[in-house]
C-alpha cells in the first residue's frame, strides 16, 4: 500500500499530465481564458466610463438646470423675470449660443462654441473653472472674451495670450438666407484646462459678456437659460414647476437627472455585458469536460496501474480534478491579464457622446471584478472536471488494466 498522495505529489503529476498533452491543454486553457478576459475588459471599461461620466456631470453641479426653447417658442426677458420669481431659484442667466469656425496660427481649424452670458456667474455654471491668466471682462466690454485652453493653444504650445485678438466666422440668418460673418474679439482671460462636460465644453469655447449676443453674434432671442438652484434637493420641485408653466414649449436639462439616468443605463448595460461574458464560461465548461473525459479514456490503463499499486479512489479523483483546476488557474490568470490590457486598449480612444462631448476614462479594474472573474472560473473548472474525475475514480483496476 502507498501513502496518501500529498499536495506536492498531486501538483507534480498534474503538471506532467498537462505537458504530455500539451496542445490539447493549451487549447483548453485558451478557451478558459476567454471568459475572464471578456468580463474584465468589457465590464472594467464600462464601469470606468460610468464613473467618469457621472463625475463630469456632477462637476457642473447637481443643482444646475438648463432650459432651451422648443418648437417655435422664443425665450425673452419676460421668461427670465418669471423664472427668477420661483422660490427654488438661486441665480440664473440667459445666454446666447452660436458656433464659429476658427483657424489657428499652425493652420489647424476648430469649431468653437460661443456663449454670451453673465460672466460673473461663469464659475457657478462651470463649477471649478479657473482663470489662469487675465481677468473676467466687465459687462460693458462686450468685444472681450474669456477663452478656453484649446482655443489659445495646441499640443501644449500657447499661440495667444491676454490682449491678443482672435477672429472666427459665425453663421447668420438674414431674410431666410444663411450668411457668414467675421467676428473679432480680444482675450481678457484664459481658462485652465477643464475637460469636456455636457452641455458645456469649456476648453473649446469662448465666453462673452451677454451684450455680445446681439451686438456681435446678431442673435435676437436667447438660446437658453442657465439656472442655479438653491440646493440639489429642490431640483425636482423646480423642474415640475417649469413643466407646469411652459409645458412642451421648453426643453429642460437637469444634470442631476442626467447623472441618475446615465447610472441606471450603465447598470443595465453592466448586467447585460455580464450575461454575455458568462456565455464564454459555458463554452469553457464544455471544453474542460470534453478534455478531461478524453484524458480519462486515454489513461484508463494508467488508472488501473495506479489502483493496482494501492492508490485510493480519492487519490485518483483528486489527481484528475486538480488537472482541471490547474488548467483553470492558468487560464484565468491569462484571461485577467489579457482583460486588463484589452480594457486599456478599448479606453485608449475617447468616447464621443453628444456633439463635442467626449469622455476619456481609465478602466475601473476593481478587486471585486477580478474576484468575480476568478470565482466563476474556478467554479467552472471544478464543475467541468468533477464528473470525469469521479468516473476515473470509480474504475475497477482489473477492467482498467484489460482496456485496449
Amino acid at each position: 500500500m502507498v501513502e496518501v498522495l500529498s499536495i506536492a505529489d498531486i501538483v507534480g503529476l498534474a503538471f506532467s499530465a498537462l505537458r504530455e498533452r500539451r496542445l490539447r491543454s493549451i487549447l483548453t486553457i485558451l478557451g478558459i481564458a476567454i471568459g475572464p478576459a471578456a468580463m474584465v475588459s468589457i465590464i472594467g471599461t464600462t464601469e470606468g466610463y460610468t464613473s467618469t461620466i457621472v463625475d463630469q456631470l456632477q462637476s457642473l453641479g447637481q443643482n444646475t438646470v438648463v432650459i432651451f426653447p422648443a418648437k417655435d417658442y422664443r425665450l425673452s426677458d419676460y421668461d427670465v423675470d418669471r423664472l427668477k420669481s420661483l422660490d427654488e431659484v438661486d441665480v440664473l442667466t440667459p445666454f446666447y449660443q452660436s458656433r464659429g469656425q476658427f483657424r489657428k496660427p499652425d493652420g489647424t481649424t476648430m469649431i468653437l462654441t460661443i456663449y454670451a452670458l453673465d460672466l460673473n456667474l461663469l464659475n457657478k455654471i462651470v463649477v471649478g473653472s479657473k482663470i489662469v491668466d487675465g481677468v473676467v471682462p466687465p459687462p460693458t466690454l462686450y468685444t472681450y472674451c474669456v477663452a478656453g485652453d484649446k482655443v489659445v493653444s495646441s499640443d501644449n504650445v500657447r499661440y495667444y495670450g491676454v490682449g491678443d485678438a482672435i477672429t472666427f466666422i459665425v453663421p447668420l440668418m438674414k431674410e431666410n438666407k444663411l450668411t457668414l460673418k467675421t467676428v473679432s474679439t480680444r482675450i481678457s482671460g484664459i481658462l485652465a484646462p477643464y475637460g469636456s462636460v455636457f452641455p458645456v465644453n469649456p476648453d473649446e469655447s469662448i465666453f462673452l459678456p451677454i451684450q455680445a449676443g446681439k451686438s456681435l453674434l446678431n442673435l435676437k432671442d436667447y438660446s437658453g437659460i442657465f439656472i442655479i438652484v438653491k440646493s440639489a434637493e429642490l431640483v425636482d420641485s423646480l423642474v415640475n414647476k417649469i413643466k407646469e408653466i411652459y409645458g412642451d414649449n421648453v426643453q429642460i436639462i437637469s444634470l442631476k437627472e442626467i447623472a441618475k439616468t446615465v447610472s441606471n443605463i450603465i447598470n443595465i448595460l453592466d448586467n447585460l455585458f455580464f450575461t454575455v461574458s458568462s456565455i464564454s464560461f459555458a463554452v469553457a465548461f464544455t471544453g474542460i469536460m470534453s478534455t478531461m473525459f478524453t484524458s480519462v479514456v486515454e489513461r484508463t490503463r494508467e488508472i488501473g496501474v495506479l489502483k493496482a499499486l494501492g492508490f485510493s479512489s480519492n487519490d485518483v479523483l483528486m489527481l484528475f480534478l486538480f488537472e482541471s483546476i490547474l488548467m483553470t488557474l492558468i487560464g484565468v490568470i491569462a484571461g485577467i491579464v489579457s482583460g486588463v490590457i484589452g480594457a486599456y486598449f478599448i479606453a485608449f480612444r475617447p468616447l464621443r457622446l453628444v456633439g463635442t462631448w467626449t469622455v476619456v476614462s481609465e478602466p475601473k479594474i476593481t478587486l471585486w471584478l477580478i474576484t468575480r472573474a476568478l470565482g466563476m472560473s474556478l467554479m467552472i473548472g471544478v464543475a467541468g472536471g468533477l464528473l470525469p474525475a469521479w468516473k476515473a475514480s470509480k474504475m475497477v483496476p482489473v477492467e482498467a488494466l484489460r482496456y485496449e
